[in-house]
């Protein structure tokens, strides 16, 4: 979860918003971390949970002093995973949505 809030925060322009959801759906429970970074091409959406995988210049640019190692979605979809769950990325509004469903 932090990973997912932290690269929202670091995308997400200062006057853009960034929404923590959470609900139980079933037996399972959901969570959402919202975003308004200005979305991922669509050709890199199937790849944004690869090792080494970074956004390109698409995504809304601010300084910073550093990049990651294209580390932190991998490693979030692989503990996702060791827990039987499932996370999933798509373009949502001014940026994107990602959601992460774990059994309840």
């Amino acid at each position: 979860m932090s990973n997912l809030l932290l690269n929202a925060i670091r995308h997400t322009p200062p006057d853009g918003v960034v929404e923590v959801s959470g609900q139980a759906i079933g037996p399972e429970v959901e969570f959402a971390v919202r975003d308004a970074c200005g979305g991922i091409s669509p050709s890199d959406l199937e790849r944004v949970f690869d090792v080494a995988w970074q956004g390109d210049s698409a995504r809304t640019p601010q300084p910073h002093t550093g990049r990651g190692a294209g580390i932190g979605l991998a490693i979030v979809k692989g503990v996702v995973e060791a827990h039987h769950g499932r996370v999933r990325v798509a373009n949502s509004g001014p940026g994107c949505a990602f959601v992460v469903t774990l059994p309840g």
